[in-house]
């Protein structure tokens, strides 16, 4: 039974990627060997960089992730050192490998295995030549046997033409911003994004103006051929000035206080009056605190008598005089 897990959260080994230890970099993955019986990864050949440096064989548990920026791993570059240089047993694959379709006869390079980072079954392949001009993410139900240097694939022609387009980074990337410069209504919102691609997945962090507006960004970016996966962590402000001032009301040192939280792309005013400089600093320290805030203003007064919250005061404000009475807790525009 194929096990459900999304591409962002496999390991990625790319041969040739450098191997970080806790205390450096030392070393590229030269090679990743699989037991053939259950497709899962059980070591991986790392080549020293040092001079007359050996290939080194470390057991699978000792990587800690895998991407397109590096291999970490748990060992030390003295630990490395000291590794295993004799062959283990198992399938060998490396960036020589093979990629054949059954199905056409068509062969490719491997150029990437993702496997579940649990128990390292492989999970997905891509491969390099299979489709004309196009490289390509394979699936590890479509993989009918693994040898040393070698793998088989059975897919049919027009299965393989609806097959995911594995693409650069450095392309996606250029193409995820211009899409998101060339939509208007995500011009105001762009300073405060951040948009990074990483083995084809579409990091989108930050904050934006409002949690409609973080959906619509997520829907342009899909639209770029090879993006395989999009971690929408962007914070609407309309979500996050309910959500402090929530947390403003259950703190016991700001609870019934009348403070306006009025968030703009995350940077944070807080408005209103408090009785105390400590109830002023206490607001700042929660919303400070909070997932999601860039920066705060404390436009907070000391009014030792305040209880309401000014709805017709200015969003710039800090007004001391009730216009509207009631209280109410004004969020973002």
């Amino acid at each position: 039974m194929s096990k459900i897990a999304s591409f962002s959260e496999m390991l990625k080994f790319h041969f040739g990627s450098k191997i970080i230890c806790p205390d450096g970099e030392d070393g590229l993955l030269t090679y990743i060997i699989f037991d053939l019986a259950t497709h899962k990864v059980t070591h991986i050949g790392i080549k020293q960089r040092r001079l007359f440096g050996s290939t080194v064989f470390l057991p699978f548990d000792t990587v800690v992730s895998a991407t397109g920026e590096g291999l970490k791993i748990r060992a030390s570059r003295a630990e490395l050192a000291a590794g295993e240089s004799k062959l283990v047993g198992g399938v060998i694959l490396d960036e020589k490998s093979m990629v054949e379709n059954t199905v056409s006869s068509r062969r490719g390079r491997l150029m990437l295995v993702a496997v579940h980072a649990e128990d390292g079954e492989l999970a997905y392949l891509a491969v390099h030549g299979l489709r004309q001009g196009q490289d390509t993410l394979l699936k590890s139900e479509n993989v009918i046997d693994i040898a040393t240097g070698y793998i088989r694939v059975q897919v049919e022609g027009e299965t393989l033409n609806g097959l995911p387009t594995y693409r650069p980074d450095n392309v996606l990337q250029r193409e995820v911003e211009e899409v998101l410069n060339e939509k208007i209504p995500l011009h105001i919102d762009l300073k405060g994004i951040s948009a990074r691609v990483l083995d084809g997945v579409l990091y989108l962090d930050g904050n934006i103006s409002s949690s409609l507006r973080g959906d619509l960004a997520e829907r342009e970016a899909m639209g770029v051929s090879g993006v395989l996966e999009i971690k929408n962590r962007l914070v609407g402000d309309d979500m996050l000035a309910s959500e402090l001032a929530m947390a403003l009301g259950r703190d016991p040192r700001t609870r019934d206080l009348p403070i306006g939280v009025y968030p703009r792309l995350g940077v944070v005013r807080l408005s209103g009056a408090v009785h105390n400089g400590q109830q002023k600093a206490a607001a700042e320290e929660i919303a400070r605190n909070f997932e999601g805030v860039r920066s705060v203003l404390n436009d907070l007064v000391l009014d030792p008598k305040a209880d309401l919250l000014y709805v017709m005061s200015s969003a710039e404000g800090g007004e001391s005089e009730d216009k509207v009475p009631g209280k109410y807790i004004r969020h973002t525009k």
